[in-house]
């Protein structure tokens, strides 16, 4: 007996065929448990710990202090971006190095697909692995009582940097397949942030200020304490880093090997999709301009970003009342005795300040602020502090291995008073003003002869060294500080709004 049977037909082959979303989520999580990627994660813990959260311990506790390295200047992005590359540079080159190209590309689910899936189970683990370091250390800021708001903007910019470096590396690695790739995409990260940290230390404006490592005029003192941190730069660097991921991606699948033609177009598609992208940020931040609290781009701007965080200030003194953000609370009691004696020398006088407030530090195109004024307004009049544009807080501020002493301090806020009580404000001042503070100093325990080296620390500069106290400045000065006490305080009482205005010679002075 036979039996006869149609002749079974082959299935069609289907070319462009896309993988379903939930054959590429299958794929994801075989990628996820069989990538390489968490094998490096233990050396870059010891290298976060000891690059990035070690430096902050000797910091003063606020956020933009103890972050001003590891996020500020993208030390956290350091630690991770060339290991990230190197790893994921391994991943895409391991059918080159295996040899296996010709027996994966015979599978229906196009082959830049599958790399895609491999590529996102490699980011996946590395921005997990950031996500949970920058956690823990600051849960540990936390702990130690630092103190304002956390810098999340510029965690995000962390978190998008590492999965472009994974996305170059993995490019690296399916352009190059063999075993050289991993150690070339791990010296082309270190490389890139090398140059980029050059360059942020010097460029000030333009398109450099979307480099992940540049710090200036963006991540200073006072954000996040006394207004939120702004996040128009941290999305410009965002949209640019983005735009770099998505251009290596799509590099990735334009050989051949990639898949067939219509594969290969979408993939130049995507990258050219990415470089836009990446241009686009550029020259956002390219259009940044320095504001009071941070870079402004116009067309990211939020106003709300503007407003000022709602405080209730802790004040002290007896004396001479002196009124501070909570978050320096740890410092009124220094202030109030650095700003008691010479405030209790100028009572009395026009203009003489009955109070002091803490006013929010205004930020400068530097990587930080030094020795911004003191200004007296109102009636009665009230001193305005700006603590987080100093840089000579008591303890240990900034990376200088030796904590300023309150001699430094006390002598610092001395000099910012006085040229305050005088007019000269934020510049050198007029020679009659210049001579006031420095007899006011006197008359205060600072020696002539260490009052240039004095004035020039607080406003940043080098020192000029004793042998200036000898000009026609401090010649009046001494002078004037030869009078009585009496004599000086009546003088002043007659001419300090000329003084103020700057229409008083050195020789008018008695």
């Amino acid at each position: 007996m036979t039996a006869t049977s149609a002749p079974a037909r082959p299935a069609p082959v289907l070319r462009g065929h896309v993988t379903p979303p939930l054959s590429f989520a299958r794929l994801l999580g075989i990628e996820v448990r069989r990538s390489p990627m968490p094998l490096i994660l233990p050396l870059v813990a010891a290298l976060f710990w000891f690059d990035s959260y070690r430096p902050s311990t000797s910091q003063a506790p606020f956020y933009p202090l103890v972050t001003f390295w590891n996020m500020g200047q993208g030390h956290t992005i350091i630690d991770f971006g060339p290991f990230v590359a190197g790893m994921a540079a391994w991943i895409g080159s391991r059918d080159g190095r295996r040899g296996t190209g010709d027996l994966v590309t015979a599978t229906a689910c196009p082959r830049w697909v599958a790399q895609l899936a491999a590529w996102a189970a490699a980011a996946i683990w590395a921005v997990a692995a950031y996500l949970v370091f920058v956690g823990v250390m600051f849960a540990v800021y936390a702990e130690r009582g630092v103190q304002g708001e956390p810098p999340w903007w510029w965690v995000a910019v962390g978190a998008t940097a590492v999965a472009a470096f994974s996305a170059g590396g993995f490019a690296v690695g399916v352009l190059v397949p063999n075993r050289f790739a991993a150690p070339l995409a791990a010296f082309a990260g270190f490389l890139v942030l090398i140059m980029s940290s050059q360059t942020g230390f010097k460029d000030t404006s333009g398109w450099a200020l979307v480099l992940p490592t540049n710090s200036n005029g963006n991540f200073q003192l006072d954000s996040g304490i006394f207004y939120p941190y702004l996040p128009d730069l941290p999305i410009a660097r965002i949209v640019f880093l983005a735009g770099l991921a998505i251009a290596a991606l799509g590099l990735a699948g334009l050989p051949a090997a990639a898949g067939e033609r219509r594969i290969r177009i979408v993939a130049a598609i995507v990258a050219a999709a990415g470089v836009a992208v990446a241009g686009t940020g550029a020259g956002l931040a390219s259009r940044a301009r320095l504001g009071p609290h941070g870079m402004v781009i116009s067309a990211l701007h939020d106003a709300a970003s503007d407003r000022p965080i709602v405080f209730t200030p802790v004040c002290g003194g007896a004396a001479f009342r002196v009124c501070l953000n909570p978050a320096y609370h740890i410092y009124l009691a220094d202030v109030i005795a650095a700003l008691t004696p010479v405030a209790g020398e100028v009572a009395g006088l026009p203009g003489a300040p009955v109070r002091a407030v803490q006013a929010g530090a205004v930020y400068t195109a530097g990587e930080g602020g030094s020795g911004q004024t003191m200004t007296i307004t109102g009636r009665p009049a009230v001193l305005s502090v700006t603590l987080g544009g100093y840089g000579f807080l008591p303890g240990p501020t900034g990376f200088s291995s030796q904590p300023t002493s309150m001699t430094t301090f006390d002598q610092s806020m001395w000099v910012l008073f006085f040229d305050a009580f005088t007019g000269a404000g934020d510049n050198a001042g007029t020679s009659v003003q210049r001579a006031i503070t420095a007899a006011l100093l006197a008359g205060a325990g600072v020696p002539f002869g260490e009052q240039p080296g004095l004035v020039s620390q607080v406003a940043g500069g080098p020192s000029p060294g004793p042998s200036t106290a000898n000009g026609p400045v401090y010649t009046a000065a001494r002078r004037f500080a030869a009078l009585p006490a009496s004599a000086r305080h009546a003088w002043l009482t007659e001419y300090l709004a000329t003084i103020r205005a700057g229409r008083l010679t050195l020789a008018q002075l008695p």
